[in-house]
């Protein structure tokens, strides 16, 4: 079942912002640069239209990568994991940007700095309560969610805001926040 659009763009949001807090100007979990002085030189000259989009597609591609890598299980639920709809919202409303006016978002996040970063997702999050997660691994176990659970569009939203919230007070190294898939 889809979510709404509202909610929908809610979760692309949370997405870009967590991709964009891993790059290496602010987090460096991931090491990319798709929107700070470095991604822009180098992709800007080489897509001079569409360098925003493809560099938070870039972005989004280490982060789950990175993910998979640490966590080693697909049954880990990440903000970016093939098992929720997340990843694919956010890469389908990039995909759009690039051919319709680019919304106001991808400003904001190429503006982002440390205290901005984390004050806008801070902000998206609002009531995420993350303080149950607890460290398993080299992640960060959040819960568990059921088929049935990630089909629920009214779930979805919730799922994701949670997943964001609990990369606000981490630094180095990552731990990332997960779910743990049960039948």
């Amino acid at each position: 079942m889809m979510a709404s659009t509202t909610d929908t763009l809610v979760v692309i949001r949370l997405v870009l912002g967590v991709a964009r807090l891993g790059e290496a100007d602010l987090r460096g979990w991931w090491r990319s640069h798709g929107l700070d002085r470095t991604g822009s030189y180098v992709l800007s000259g080489a897509l001079r239209r569409t360098w925003r989009p493809a560099a938070l597609e870039l972005d989004i591609a280490a982060a789950g990568r990175l993910h998979d890598e640490l966590l080693g299980r697909p049954s880990a639920l990440h903000l970016f994991s093939d098992h929720l709809p997340f990843r694919r919202w956010a890469l389908g409303w990039l995909a759009e940007q690039k051919t319709a006016r680019e919304d106001a978002l991808l400003d904001v996040l190429e503006r982002w700095d440390q205290a901005s970063a984390i004050a806008g997702l801070r902000g998206w999050t609002a009531g995420a309560d993350v303080s149950a997660a607890e460290p398993i691994g080299a992640g960060l176990l959040l819960g568990a969610l059921t088929t049935a659970e990630m089909a629920d569009s009214s779930v979805l939203t919730t799922i994701a805001m949670l997943l964001a919230a609990a990369y606000l007070d981490q630094g180095a190294p990552l731990r990332p926040p997960y779910f743990d898939q049960v039948p």
